[in-house]
C-alpha cells in the first residue's frame, strides 16, 4: 500500500441489511407520531424527522434545515426542544 492512501471503508453486510430494512419500512409509511403542545412530530425508521408547525406548515426533513434556523425555531416554540430531545436530536 502506498503511503498516505487509505483503503476504502466498506459497510458490513449486517449494516447494509439494516439500512435497506429501514428504507423499506419508511417506504411502507412506518413512523411514530407524537404531539408536543402545538407541534406534531413524525419520526421515521431512517431517523428522518418531519415536523408540523402550529400554522400548518410541514417541514418534511428537519435535518435539511440550517442549525441556526432550528435554534431560532426552538426559541419561538419551546415544545420543539422537547420534540428534539424525544427524537434524540438535542
Amino acid at each position: 500500500m502506498k503511503a498516505g492512501l487509505v483503503p476504502k471503508v466498506r459497510q458490513s453486510r449486517d449494516g447494509y441489511l439494516d439500512m435497506v430494512d429501514r428504507q423499506r419500512r419508511e417506504k411502507n409509511d412506518e413512523f411514530i407520531i407524537k404531539e408536543f403542545g402545538r407541534v406534531s412530530v413524525r419520526r421515521f425508521p431512517t431517523g428522518r424527522l418531519e415536523v408540523t408547525y402550529p400554522d400548518g406548515y410541514v417541514e418534511p426533513d428537519l435535518s435539511k434545515v440550517s442549525g441556526q434556523r432550528v435554534w431560532e425555531l426552538m426559541e419561538m416554540l419551546p415544545e420543539l426542544k422537547d420534540a428534539l430531545i424525544w427524537a434524540g436530536w438535542y
